[in-house]
């Protein structure tokens, strides 16, 4: 039981620290990209049991190495999200049945982006594929493995709900909480794939 305490009170020190130095990071706005991927890059290595090095000190590496790198995906996404955004806002009274059957393909169009986007850190870190094959990938983990993603969904729905109902909580814990939802399911999910797979894919595109 005690060392059950422990190993809890460890994570969310970790996670708290973590996600603090990202906010820290992140304050310029300009350098969110940058410090989202080296957030994932310390997470990444902390799920693979693979961090012997003091936390910060790994940010600090992974930051500047993925400082260039990852503004390709987070532009990306960043730019696609404001599109469907925008055009949910556009379409939200739709008055016509063609724009309402556009209206649900946006809808349809959004819900497989948002897969994509919630394996696309993890991918990236694993493959450092371009923008759009890291997109693609993460939407190929996303569906192969339905069920994780539906729990992964239901993680992401509990921060939300965190957020709203203890928002003190839920802002220090909200960005690394995601981090590691998102890297254990696209670890739980990529080990159990032909370590070959996604490399030729990756090759044919």
């Amino acid at each position: 039981m005690r060392r059950t305490l422990l190993f809890i009170m460890e994570w969310l020190w970790r996670l708290l620290f973590l996600n603090a130095i990202w906010l820290l990071f992140s304050l310029p706005i300009v350098t969110i990209i940058p410090a989202t991927a080296a957030m994932f890059g310390v997470m990444d290595r902390l799920v693979r049991e693979d961090q012997d090095e003091p936390d910060f000190k790994v940010f600090i590496r992974e930051f500047k190495r993925l400082f260039l790198k990852s503004y390709p995906l987070g532009l990306s996404i960043v730019i696609i999200g404001g599109l469907l955004f925008v055009d949910l806002l556009i379409l939200r009274n739709a008055i016509s049945d063609m724009t309402e059957i556009i209206r649900v393909a946006v809808l349809a169009f959004t819900l497989l982006f948002l897969i994509a986007v919630s394996y696309s850190f993890p991918v990236f870190l694993r493959y450092e594929y371009p923008w759009y094959k890291t997109l693609f990938f993460s939407f190929m983990l996303g569906v192969r493995k339905p069920v994780i993603t539906f729990l992964m969904s239901c993680g992401f729905l509990l921060i939300l709900l965190l957020l709203l109902f203890v928002t003190g909580i839920g802002v220090l814990l909200i960005a690394s909480l995601t981090a590691l939802i998102s890297t254990v399911s696209a670890h739980y999910i990529i080990n159990r794939l032909p370590k070959i797979t996604l490399k030729e894919a990756g090759e044919n595109l």
